[in-house]
């Protein structure tokens, strides 16, 4: 068990769940929500490396011999947006595929007129994968998101030429966006979502806070558009941004700026609502 205390997380074992030891092996600087985990190294199940999260989002990786985690790594965050904390992360033992399933607290802003404060953000799969950086997480949407499609619109090998807008779907609310992009230096591409923006560049990504890069180019974005927040991901999971927004505007689109930009592939899925008994919007 790992729990936190005096700016330390602390190992604890036990042979019963009712009695704990101390394992006297602290990790300092540690504040708040350790999330701590297995994960196969490129999907192979014979290579495994530990991961610990804190609780502002941020993890490392190493090794843990029952008593010690010896990080191997600086800490990275998970996600970049401006409100991703307090992760929680579950093995995903109903199907048995071995997924690493992880949520995240979207602290921030109220929701007016709700009987309730803050929101999870969608559930994703964490993957562990070997970058010319060394080892980093991955987050993607999980799968089963698809049971929530309702219908879909496609563009294809679409080139935007400089301050030229393409307009996606005029209204609704529950969006996934999934692109395949080619963004020349000097150029941005913004999608306009419903009144909020997301700004990729040859190699960086914004959304609700400054520009964060991938370690080559932005090739792909996947985009989820709900009633009370924006979740992007950017080269399969490479970066992701947590944002929670209230849009009150009508539309989609998507705009080139600086430059020509080139759209390979894009899908614009409309959602029903997660809930079994919620209203499709």
């Amino acid at each position: 068990m790992m729990l936190y205390g005096d700016g330390q997380y602390h190992i604890l074992s036990s042979k019963n769940l009712l009695e704990w030891q101390d394992e006297h092996h602290p990790i300092p600087d540690s504040f708040e929500c350790p999330d701590f985990f297995e994960l196969p190294v490129d999907g192979n199940a014979a290579q495994k490396k530990w991961v610990l999260i804190q609780g502002n989002g941020k993890y490392s990786v190493g090794t843990f011999d029952g008593h010690e985690f010896k990080g191997e790594t600086k800490r990275f965050p998970c996600d970049v947006g401006p409100n991703f904390y307090a992760t929680q992360s579950w093995h995903n033992t109903d199907t048995g595929d071995g997924r690493r399933i992880q949520t995240a607290w979207m602290r921030g802003p109220a929701f007016p007129d709700m009987p309730f404060n803050q929101q999870i953000s969608f559930p994703c799969e964490l993957k562990l994968r070997t970058t010319p950086n060394g080892l980093r997480i991955f987050r993607q949407p999980i799968a089963e998101i698809a049971t929530l499609h309702r219908g879909a619109d496609s563009w294809t090998n679409r080139t935007l030429k400089a301050n030229t807008t393409l307009p996606l779907e005029p209204t609704g609310r529950l969006y996934r966006l999934k692109a395949a992009v080619e963004i020349p230096e000097g150029a941005k591409l913004t999608f306009n979502l419903r009144g909020v923006a997301v700004v990729l560049t040859a190699k960086t990504l914004e959304s609700g806070n400054v520009p964060v890069a991938v370690a080559d180019r932005v090739r792909s974005v996947e985009i989820l558009l709900d009633r009370g927040s924006v979740e992007t991901f950017v080269n399969q999971g490479e970066i992701s941004s947590t944002r929670t927004v209230l849009p009150h505007e009508n539309g989609l689109s998507v705009r080139a700026e600086g430059g020509t930009v080139t759209i390979r592939s894009l899908m614009v899925y409309s959602l029903n609502s997660a809930w079994p008994n919620g209203v499709a919007d």
